[in-house]
């Protein structure tokens, strides 16, 4: 195995994985940031397909949560409040009532420790302390990039708490496979037959079926054609920004987005019952990598992970994890490229 390239990034650093088809991915130390997703088009020309900064600060001061690792809870609880048994906790709220992506515990800001590196795999690791941001313990977590030679990333996230908490971790790379500053035109197709009905706060209320409605993405659309569609959910969001529902824990093939000019298609796996999909609604005259603005429908995100706010759901003790439970969840993104 070939040493990985390591760049000097600021305070931080960038780690380079490598494969022989001239796929490159910078990864950071800091957040676990995916930072650049190099990969070649249909006619060979090398593109970034993910959105980004230039900078570490920019990364630190933005609020869009570009291209970083999350959790200890990744997408929200409800006022930030959950039980375990007997006990009551109260999480910070930075969403209104919502507990958003850790809060002021985010792994995305973190500088994680570099256990593992070489060309074709990063391994990292860091802490959150009983306390930040109202988590009931102390948790260890790890996550292991891994990129293979038919342009596979996988994904290992693990978590090793002191006692019973709620975990969810997940990736919040933006998507961009073409060159139009939006994704509105590139084909989704997601593999789920139900997706989580929200309230104006993004709360899920219940399961409801995709049939007959912008949410059916079992045969494919275009994201232009699927936000044109009147629908209240929708409307509410901005856009999508819902959680799609899986039958299976095994790892499965959960969605695939294809971008026509570029011919490169992005599939996505997981072990997951669940994973966002979010339009980058909120995106908003943000300046991002070599001055690029990004606006809505800049790019794309797809979260794999449990439901939002599960912890509250009755299904809350598939979320609960402790010193007998480890948590661990895998996800792989694959690209390459087709022709439509």
């Amino acid at each position: 195995m070939k040493d990985v390239k390591v760049s000097n990034w600021g305070e931080y650093k960038l780690f380079s994985l490598v494969n022989n088809k001239g796929t490159q991915i910078d990864i950071s130390d800091l957040g676990g940031l995916i930072v650049n997703f190099y990969t070649n088009d249909i006619s060979g020309n090398r593109k970034n397909i993910v959105l980004g900064y230039d900078t570490p600060e920019q990364y630190l001061n933005g609020k869009c949560y570009l291209g970083c690792l999350v959790g200890p809870w990744a997408n929200r609880i409800a006022n930030g409040h959950f039980s375990i048994g007997e006990d009551d906790y109260q999480l910070e709220c930075n969403e209104g009532t919502n507990h958003l992506h850790g809060a002021s515990a985010s792994l995305g800001a973190k500088r994680w420790n570099v256990e593992i590196v070489n060309s074709a795999s990063l391994r990292l690791s860091t802490m959150v302390e009983s306390g930040d941001a109202g988590y009931p313990c102390d948790i260890e977590f790890k996550v292991e990039y891994h990129l293979s030679e038919d342009n596979a990333l996988s994904i290992n996230y693990q978590a090793f708490p002191r006692a019973l908490t709620p975990i969810n971790m997940t990736q919040h790379t933006y998507f961009n496979l073409g060159s139009s500053a939006d994704v509105l035109d590139h084909f989704i197709q997601i593999e789920a037959n139900d997706y989580l009905h929200v309230d104006a706060l993004a709360i899920p209320l219940f399961k409801a079926s995709v049939e007959d409605t912008p949410f059916d993405l079992r045969t494919g659309m275009a994201i232009r054609e699927g936000l044109s569609q009147s629908n209240e959910q929708l409307e509410n969001a901005g856009g999508y920004d819902h959680c799609w529902c899986f039958d299976s824990t095994e790892i499965k093939p959960v969605a695939r987005v294809f971008e026509n000019n570029s011919g490169i298609e992005l599939q996505v796996a997981t072990d997951q019952i669940g994973m966002q999909f979010y339009s980058g609604n909120f995106l908003n005259n943000e300046i991002g990598r070599d001055s690029n603005i990004y606006n809505k429908h800049a790019g794309l995100c797809l979260e794999t992970q449990c439901y939002p706010n599960q912890i509250n759901m009755d299904n809350k003790q598939e979320c609960i994890y402790g010193p007998d439970r480890h948590y661990q969840h895998n996800v792989i993104y694959k690209v390459f490229t087709t022709k439509n």
